[in-house]
């Protein structure tokens, strides 16, 4: 990983400047030759079964320019709020999947859980610091809100199909971005698509206040980077990861 401006000490921000004139950019890109995609091993109501013929994991998804999909990228920010969307997002379970695979949404914001597919689903959290839930979905329309307050990465699976998995990311600040996660026209970008592209796993992070940060990235399966001290001052800074800067929980 490289940083414009780093820090000696892993300090929370200080806001020097009300002006919003920061700009991070970067890429996150797989380090080798990316594992292939498992196949989805769907066993479960037929609907389920056609549906992922030929589906494969969304747990690690490279493109062919060695980008790396659902990379979350956001800054630890002391006194930062968080802004709230003005209509709840949606976590929608399609085709036997959760989607989108992984949602990130700011602390206190409420979530719509909800299904589009006609077989029953269950909506069961592993949260540790938010509302832990198992809710289940008979069919599609149900709307189930759910209020995250604090930040946290959970894990969503379904106990009736147990390949399904997706993921809410609760950040604790506006200053985020994910990788191959939404076109130009604000529409969500298939795995399967994002696997096809020349993408190298680039985000950027705007209109950021003067000030000393930490930055950090998260992936499902990869893990988490180490905290990074930065400053973001007028103009636009790089810092770019690779999976090699990547550490899973409890791993040396």
């Amino acid at each position: 990983m490289k940083t414009a401006t780093p820090l000696t000490a892993l300090s929370f921000i200080l806001i020097t400047s009300l002006a919003y004139a920061g700009t991070i950019t970067g890429t996150v890109m797989y380090d080798g030759e990316a594992p292939a995609r498992p196949a989805m091993q769907t066993t479960k109501d037929q609907h389920c079964i056609d549906s992922l013929k030929n589906g494969k994991s969304e747990a690690l998804v490279v493109s062919k320019g060695k980008g790396i999909k659902n990379v979350v990228v956001y800054l630890r920010a002391r006194g930062a709020k968080p802004t709230m969307p003005a209509k709840n997002p949606v976590m929608d379970q399609v085709n036997c999947m959760y989607s989108p695979h992984v949602l990130v949404v700011t602390a206190g914001t409420t979530v719509d859980l909800t299904s589009s597919d006609p077989v029953a689903h269950n909506v069961h959290s592993h949260a540790t610091k938010n509302e832990a839930v198992n809710w289940q979905i008979p069919g599609p329309g149900k709307v189930f809100p759910l209020t995250l307050a604090k930040r946290e990465a959970i894990k969503f699976t379904c106990d009736i199909h147990t390949w399904m998995t997706g993921y809410i990311f609760v950040t604790d600040n506006d200053y985020y971005a994910v990788t191959g996660y939404k076109d130009k026209d604000g529409k969500w970008i298939g795995s399967d698509a994002y696997e096809g592209s020349s993408d190298t796993g680039t985000y950027m992070i705007k209109d950021i206040p003067t000030g000393k940060y930490r930055v950090q990235a998260w992936h499902e399966e990869l893990g988490t980077t180490k905290a990074q001290a930065i400053e973001v001052a007028d103009g636009e800074i790089e810092i770019s990861f690779t999976s090699a800067d990547f550490r899973k929980k409890g791993a040396k």
